[in-house]
């Protein structure tokens, strides 16, 4: 009767502060992504109806990274706070041992595991293909958010354009630089002090208004020169549409450069892997790009499993803590658990780029991390529960 007593006292003292910190670590999640992103999304005549729907698919793919960072802070909090109010030696002295006290919330630790995983598999993938989509959407009816300063974009198929910087307070771009091909393949390219881009969601083109250029284009002569002239026009103000071709209207999503196998279940990423296997592929691609393709197909299917197993481990990890540290509160905590996970994301970011250039085996670099920790966390939690740590509380 004592134990289910406890139990239940713990599963109460553990659940209102992880929820508030689950809450808490996810809005700033939410407000660092806005805020990264308020200059593309802001004073472009987006429909604040599309800005939070891309908020909303942003946070449901960050659930999986919020919820060790939680459960790590929630078990330091509680257990720090249990073992200062001298809660946890009355316990002990009661024959009631340190892990006895955590299998409630270590319960719910791997249904909160279960839980990730599901929604990992079967949310967080339509929810990223819904990103895409609306991404796409932003980036033909808001082209102008694709240009980068000082870098050349592939606007649209057989279109590159740089500019030096973009307008603050107005849609002017400047230092314009197009390259373009035209009719037989012939190349056009136009200099500009300055311009603006203006979008026809009607007819699916774009115009552009450049003034103070130059235009270059190459003419052909016809078969029977079979030569090439070229003319070079100075212009005041030039007014050119290109239309959009119909297939790059909606960028086939099946293309690896935008990093659809992030769309996939278990089920197709594990369908994927083995056709990418296959010897007659392996004959044919067998290329740079497709290893690191396939590389980044084996990641992410390792990804699905080790942030459930994540959160048991960061559970064994703060728990043992907060008990050696005997600190409740908010501070100090936090500033126990930011060190971890910074150490752990560093960690898993390392891994993770080496994996994707193909330098070190895709399920150990996406293992590395909690091979590392989960030890530690076993060890500290052996060591708590023998009581093997002796640390001064001043």
């Amino acid at each position: 009767m004592i134990i289910k007593k406890l139990d239940l006292y713990m599963i109460r003292l553990f659940m209102a502060p992880f929820l508030m910190i689950y809450s808490t670590i996810f809005i700033i999640f939410m407000i660092q992504f806005f805020w990264s992103q308020i200059d593309e999304l802001t004073g472009k005549n987006i429909s604040i109806f599309i800005i939070l729907k891309f908020i909303l698919y942003f946070g449901i793919s960050i659930l999986p990274l919020v919820t060790p960072i939680a459960l790590l802070l929630t078990s330091i909090i509680i257990f720090g706070d249990f073992s200062e109010n001298q809660e946890l030696i009355a316990i002990k002295s009661s024959g009631i041992s340190l892990f006895r006290v955590m299998i409630p919330i270590l319960g719910i630790t791997f249904v909160l595991s279960i839980l990730l995983y599901l929604f990992s598999d079967f949310v967080i993938p339509k929810a990223k293909i819904k990103v895409k989509k609306l991404g796409y959407k932003i980036s033909f009816s808001h082209p102008s958010l694709k240009l980068k300063e000082g870098i050349f974009v592939n606007l649209f198929p057989n279109f590159f354009i740089k500019i030096d910087r973009k307008s603050i307070n107005s849609n002017y771009l400047h230092n314009i630089f197009i390259f373009f091909y035209g009719k037989n393949s012939l190349v056009n390219t136009i200099l500009s002090k300055k311009g603006i881009l203006i979008p026809n969601q009607e007819d699916g083109s774009i115009q552009f208004k450049l003034m103070n250029g130059v235009l270059y284009s190459e003419n052909w002569n016809g078969p029977k020169k079979e030569q090439f002239s070229y003319q070079i026009i100075e212009f005041d103000t030039l007014i050119q549409n290109f239309k959009i071709p119909s297939k790059s209207k909606i960028k086939n999503l099946y293309d690896d450069d935008y990093d659809f196998y992030q769309t996939l279940n278990t089920k197709n990423l594990i369908q994927k892997i083995n056709f990418l296997k296959k010897e007659n592929y392996k004959k044919i691609n067998n290329t740079e790009k497709s290893k690191i393709y396939l590389a980044k197909l084996q990641l992410e299917l390792q990804k699905k499993f080790t942030f459930p197993v994540t959160c048991i481990i960061m559970f064994l990890t703060g728990a043992p803590l907060g008990a050696i540290i005997r600190k409740g509160g908010i501070g100090y905590p936090t500033m126990i658990a930011l060190i971890i996970f910074i150490i752990y994301y560093t960690l898993l970011t390392i891994t993770q780029n080496k994996v994707e250039k193909t330098e070190i085996c895709p399920w150990i670099g996406a293992w590395i991390p909690n091979f590392i920790f989960f030890p530690i966390s076993i060890w500290m939690t052996y060591k708590t529960v023998m009581d093997d740590f002796y640390i001064i509380n001043k």
